[in-house]
């Protein structure tokens, strides 16, 4: 790409900043709309982490893997599907505006993540020109890597987290019904799913601090028994249900610290050349 504004003033720079944020915003806009036209296939991509328990997403995937075939994984599959049950939980409006916020929340965020990829090409587009050589050599790997990650994160807390936390919640105090306020609902998965999709940014995180030379991989290295700590305790507060649970937001937190350590390695090196 070439760069065609090395004479461009401060106000050419705020007209094409200007410009480029109203693209944006019509295009999600437009998402929105599309979004609100088509609430129910929305509707039942916000209740499925509801309707779905974690031990019948692995025992379909353990069936994609293996086939239907009788074998041990087939037989593991079957075991974990004879244990799932429904979360008991009834999603309720505690008055008339409530399905109206929900439902402009919904195709909101869903105009917001379809429009993302304009939104970022936008962003991109402005910022390229500003880089040198060297830098331009890097931009492009480091966003795809931001961007794959990201999505890695929102998936992960979207299949698995999510429906953990929601079956732990449903099985507290029994003897109480399950009535969960629709907007809540609607907020806490969005947010569970955004979270996590910036904390699987902590590889990015890591090599970002090498490079400016707040720690390198051997720092990090040394601090990994406090690093997995950390991930245990965090672990724990997000799904205190039992350790399996622990474990599937823990394992793959600190495999992304050993994910880290290799990126901030990787950066000194080339720093070295």
């Amino acid at each position: 790409m070439q760069s065609n504004d090395v004479g461009m003033t401060f106000w050419e720079h705020l007209e094409e900043l200007r410009r480029r944020i109203i693209v944006s915003a019509v295009a999600i806009a437009v998402f929105t709309i599309l979004s609100l036209s088509f609430s129910k296939p929305i509707e039942r991509v916000i209740l499925f982490p509801l309707e779905t328990s974690i031990y019948t997403l692995l025992a379909n995937a353990i069936d994609v893997a293996s086939g239907a075939e009788a074998s041990t994984l087939g037989f593991l599959a079957l075991t974990l599907r004879s244990g799932t049950s429904n979360i008991n939980a009834e999603l309720f409006k505690v008055g008339p505006l409530e399905g109206i916020m929900a439902y402009l929340k919904l195709g909101i965020t869903t105009g917001i993540l379809l429009a993302l990829p304009l939104i970022l090409y936008h962003i991109w587009a402005f910022v390229f020109p500003a880089l040198n050589t060297k830098e331009r050599r890097f931009a492009v790997p480091l966003f795809l890597i931001i961007v794959v990650f990201f999505i890695l994160g929102a998936t992960f807390a979207y299949f698995i987290v999510t429906p953990v936390v929601l079956q732990f919640s449903a099985q507290l105090l029994p003897e109480l019904p399950n009535r969960w306020d629709l907007e809540k609902y609607i907020n806490f998965v969005t947010r569970l799913i955004l979270g996590f999709g910036i904390a699987f940014e902590l590889p990015i995180v890591m090599a970002f601090l090498a490079r400016i030379g707040v720690i390198d991989s051997r720092g990090f290295r040394e601090k990994q028994s406090y690093a997995l700590l950390g991930i245990c305790v965090m672990s724990a507060l997000l799904t205190p249900a039992d350790p399996g649970s622990m474990l599937l937001m823990a394992i793959p937190l600190f495999v992304l610290y050993q994910l880290g350590i290799f990126f901030a390695y990787l950066v000194e090196k080339e720093a070295e050349t």
